[in-house]
């Protein structure tokens, strides 16, 4: 009776040990993560030669690349990319990218590296630096020169009124920014008001300071930028756009679009006690 109860303990000691293969490989990629903390390029290189997983996922799903960007170690990226890194993966805990934590960290550099491959992000790099005042992030974002129109003349509204950013200013409209579209004042009044929908929050525009605003419940308000007399999108970041329906002279209710994302709104008459 001992022998067959020695090869069951045996066969599940073997089924329980991960294979020695599946070790060495996240034994590579461990140390692979930490020279691409420490930005050391030559050992970086030598591990990936070993065979190293460039695209292996560490903790919240993020990869070497993050850890490369979020240090600003830029010839490590360049490596990375070089060898197939995925500049697209985003984290399970931020939903954040590479470019996210390069951007975060002012690493120019690194930024610029990753917009050789993350082309799509230009317009965020661009977005960002008018923002925030870098004149550095604009340079790199306008070398580009895969910038949309409308995120041009948003980043040009963005610093022209602010005499801080005149650089800036004077940057995008040699790259060929247009100032953003004048709607009269009768036309934005006609768009104030409350508008709820069934699935999205409660929306509110108004006019502050000359400028039209929308502020959903629970946020900050935003400084909203005409594409066109019945569209508009927010001046601080692209993906969102707001197209008013109008009838007899009044807003009735907008569309909202965000990325695949469409709700309709309609507006909540005010009643007057």
């Amino acid at each position: 009776m001992i022998r067959p109860i020695v090869l069951l303990v045996l066969a599940l000691l073997f089924i329980s040990s991960p294979a020695p293969a599946q070790n060495a490989q996240q034994e590579l990629n461990d140390q692979m993560w930490e020279a691409v903390r420490k930005g050391d390029v030559a050992l970086v290189t030598a591990l990936l030669d070993k065979g190293a997983d460039v695209n292996a996922k560490f903790r919240y799903g993020t990869t070497a690349l993050f850890k490369a960007a979020e240090r600003g170690h830029t010839e490590v990226v360049k490596l990375l990319i070089a060898r197939g890194a995925d500049v697209s993966v985003k984290d399970t805990f931020y939903g954040a990218t590479a470019m996210t934590w390069a951007l975060q960290n002012d690493h120019i550099g690194a930024v610029g590296a990753l917009l050789e491959k993350d082309t799509a992000s230009v317009n965020d790099v661009l977005t960002t630096g008018a923002r925030e005042g870098k004149s550095e992030l604009v340079k790199v974002a306008l070398a580009r020169g895969t910038a949309k129109p409308e995120t041009l003349t948003a980043a040009l509204a963005v610093a022209m009124n602010d005499k801080d950013k005149v650089e800036i200013a004077e940057m995008l409209k040699k790259a060929g920014a247009l100032p953003p579209l004048e709607v009269d004042a009768a036309t934005l009044q006609s768009y104030v008001g409350k508008y709820k929908s069934e699935q999205g929050p409660e929306i509110t525009f108004a006019i502050k300071d000359g400028k039209f605003i929308g502020i959903a419940a629970g946020q900050q308000p935003l400084v909203m930028m005409a594409t066109d007399k019945t569209t508009f999108r927010p001046v601080a970041f692209d993906g969102i756009s707001i197209a008013f329906t109008v009838e007899a002279d009044k807003a009735s209710g907008f569309t909202f679009k965000q990325g695949p994302t469409t709700l309709l709104y309609k507006r909540v008459e005010e009643t007057k006690p």
